[in-house]
């Protein structure tokens, strides 16, 4: 897993978070079809009780899906996503299969100004 896909998965989890709260509250404009059905239909422009409860499982379901996903992700590995550019991090502690991409970020400078920018 590459730095990139890490925080694709924390902003993820963050967006699923608050879509919950949002159609909690009946306010569906990130899911534009189903926001522009509900506009059209001025007479039932209400989220259906079990629609928004169906949504809102859904929702629930990949926010778990992804926390087991992010839970498998040990410490080392945490401090190699959080700081890829540390000098002191043991590489060799993650799974062979990503070793080389965190190699080839950790020597990628252009990424490495970009991390410190931030």
């Amino acid at each position: 897993m590459c730095f990139t896909s890490w925080t694709v998965f924390v902003d993820f989890l963050a967006n699923l978070q608050n879509w919950q709260m949002k159609v909690g509250a009946e306010n569906v404009a990130m899911f534009k079809n189903l926001s522009t059905v509900l506009d059209e239909n001025e007479e039932d422009s209400m989220l259906d009780l079990l629609l928004k409860t169906e949504i809102t499982q859904h929702l629930r379901s990949l926010e778990c899906e992804i926390n087991m996903y992010v839970r498998e992700f040990e410490e080392e590995e945490g401090k190699l996503v959080r700081n890829p550019f540390s000098g002191t991090l043991d590489i060799t502690t993650i799974p062979s299969d990503v070793q080389d991409e965190f190699l080839d970020l950790k020597h990628d400078s252009a990424a490495k100004d970009l991390y410190e920018e931030k």
